[in-house]
């Protein structure tokens, strides 16, 4: 019980934080997601680490500030060629051992999560919309993942009796998962009877088990990658939860999808 009250407040206080950003405005959204996405980062580049391969984490976290600021500066992903380029010319003519895996991790720690997870700040100024509609549907995407994220723990831990991928995350149940839905469905009707949705019903339904689904591909990611690693969490920076990607794993996925939904089907149909 102890615990599970741990889980909620700091839950209650992050979630309060991240909103609260975004009301305020995009700048003070896309900054607390670039400082969310570079501790994940380096968290993801400690997994490495104890994988037995290890990465340029300065160069790495430079790239992916870059990435994760390219929706409030304009460009500024271009001078992220700068970093990377020097890190193939190193990659060269470097003697140290690993050379090419070390690049891999590098890059990759930059595009997962900071490059994916930046997506909730291009939904924060998403084009086509205007500065009201944009936080409502950033605050309806973390709405629904939390949602999706919430029910499923709940359903899985009273009723969990068939596991979703047992050679990944035993505790992850089908059961779970379809809790995960009905809540993510509970809460498009809260937000229909509480905000002025830009979008019709069936989008924000569809939007719902987007999320819902990627929330859960995203979740199992990051308990293999920990897996590999072997450890239970990726980090201590958050009490009752761990780490930022434990955190934030199901959000990692199910932004850039939610994002993709409503630039490529909702504003072509």
């Amino acid at each position: 019980m102890s615990q599970l009250l741990t889980r909620l407040f700091t839950a209650t206080i992050g979630a309060s934080l991240l909103v609260g950003s975004a009301w305020l405005g995009a700048w003070y959204f896309g900054i607390a997601v670039m400082i969310i996405a570079l501790l994940g980062q380096l968290e993801l580049y400690q997994l490495y680490e104890r994988s037995g391969v290890r990465a340029w984490i300065l160069t790495g976290l430079l790239v992916g500030a870059g990435l994760s600021l390219r929706a409030l500066i304009p460009n500024i992903f271009l001078l992220t060629a700068v970093p990377v380029v020097g890190l193939v010319l190193w990659c060269t003519f470097t003697k140290s051992e690993q050379p090419l895996t070390r690049l891999g991790a590098t890059l990759s720690g930059a595009v997962y999560p900071t490059a994916l997870l930046a997506f909730l700040t291009d939904l924060r100024v998403v084009p086509g919309y205007s500065e009201q509609e944009a936080l409502i549907l950033t605050v309806t995407v973390l709405v629904l993942v939390w949602a999706s994220d919430v029910f499923a723990f709940f359903t899985g831990s009273f009723f969990g009796r068939h596991a979703l991928a047992p050679t990944i995350s035993p505790g992850k149940t089908w059961e779970g998962f379809l809790g995960g839905i009905g809540g993510a469905l509970l809460a498009v009707g809260v937000l229909n009877l509480t905000l002025d949705m830009p979008l019709a019903t069936i989008h924000i339904v569809i939007l719902a088990l987007v999320c819902t689904l990627s929330g859960a591909v995203g979740d199992l990611a990051e308990s293999r990658f920990k897996r590999v690693a072997g450890v239970k969490d990726s980090g201590i920076i958050l009490p009752g939860h761990g780490g930022m990607l434990d955190r934030f794993d199901g959000i990692i996925v199910a932004a850039p999808l939610s994002y993709m939904y409503i630039i490529f089907v909702v504003n072509w149909f």
